[in-house]
C-alpha cells in the first residue's frame, strides 16, 4: 500500500493491503471540507472520516440520539460526525462521476474504542462504521471491483502532484 502520511490507519492498512491501494490524507474535493482519508484500489473507493468524539451513539426512528450518562437517559444528538462522513463521500462520488469514472464511493466513519454507534435494523445510517482498522482493512481488500487504470485516473485526480495518465487516443493517429 503506498502511504502518502503516517497515522494510525495508515500503518493499519499497510500490514494488510498491497501496493495496488492509495491512501490519501487530507483529500481535497472541489474545494470543500478536506476528507480526513481516500483510500482507492482494485476494492473500490474510500472517503474515510475520523470520529472525534466519545461515548453512545443511536439511531432509532429516524433521529440520532446520545447516550447521557448523568441522567442514563437517551438525548437528542445532531449527528455532524456521521453527516459529514456520509457527505463526504457523495462529494466524493459527484467528482468521480463529473471526470467520467466509477463513481461508486464508500462512505467511512473510523472511530476509536471508546465510541460506539449503533442503529436499528431499518435505520442504516448511509455510512460504514468501524473501530478497527484490520476489520476494515479485510472488507476494503474483499471484492475488486475498479481496475488498475480506474485506480490510476481516480489517484490521479485526487493527488495534484500525480501526473494523469494518457487517455488511449480514439483513432488510430490519435
Amino acid at each position: 500500500m503506498k502511504s502518502l502520511g503516517t497515522d494510525r490507519l495508515a500503518k493499519s492498512l499497510a500490514s494488510r493491503l498491497d501496493d495496488a491501494y492509495h491512501y490519501l490524507r487530507h483529500a481535497t474535493v472541489g474545494g470543500a471540507e478536506e476528507i480526513d482519508a481516500v483510500i482507492v484500489g482494485p476494492g473500490g473507493t474510500w472517503a474515510v472520516s475520523t470520529a472525534r468524539e466519545h461515548g453512545r451513539f443511536r439511531k432509532r426512528n429516524d433521529h440520532w440520539y446520545r447516550w447521557n450518562r448523568s441522567t442514563e437517559s437517551w438525548v437528542p444528538w445532531d449527528a455532524a460526525p456521521i453527516t459529514a462522513a456520509r457527505l463526504a463521500g457523495h462529494r466524493l462520488e459527484l467528482l468521480l462521476d463529473r471526470a467520467a469514472l466509477p463513481a461508486s464511493v464508500e462512505p467511512c466513519l473510523m472511530t476509536s474504542r471508546d465510541i460506539e454507534v449503533t442503529w436499528e435494523p431499518d435505520q442504516r445510517p448511509g455510512i460504514h462504521v468501524y473501530d478497527d482498522p484490520e476489520a476494515f482493512a479485510r472488507r476494503i481488500g474483499r471484492d475488486e471491483v475498479l481496475s488498475n487504470a480506474q485506480v490510476d485516473r481516480i489517484v490521479a485526480i485526487l493527488d495534484p502532484r500525480q501526473p494523469l495518465p494518457r487517455l488511449a487516443p480514439s483513432t488510430p493517429r490519435g
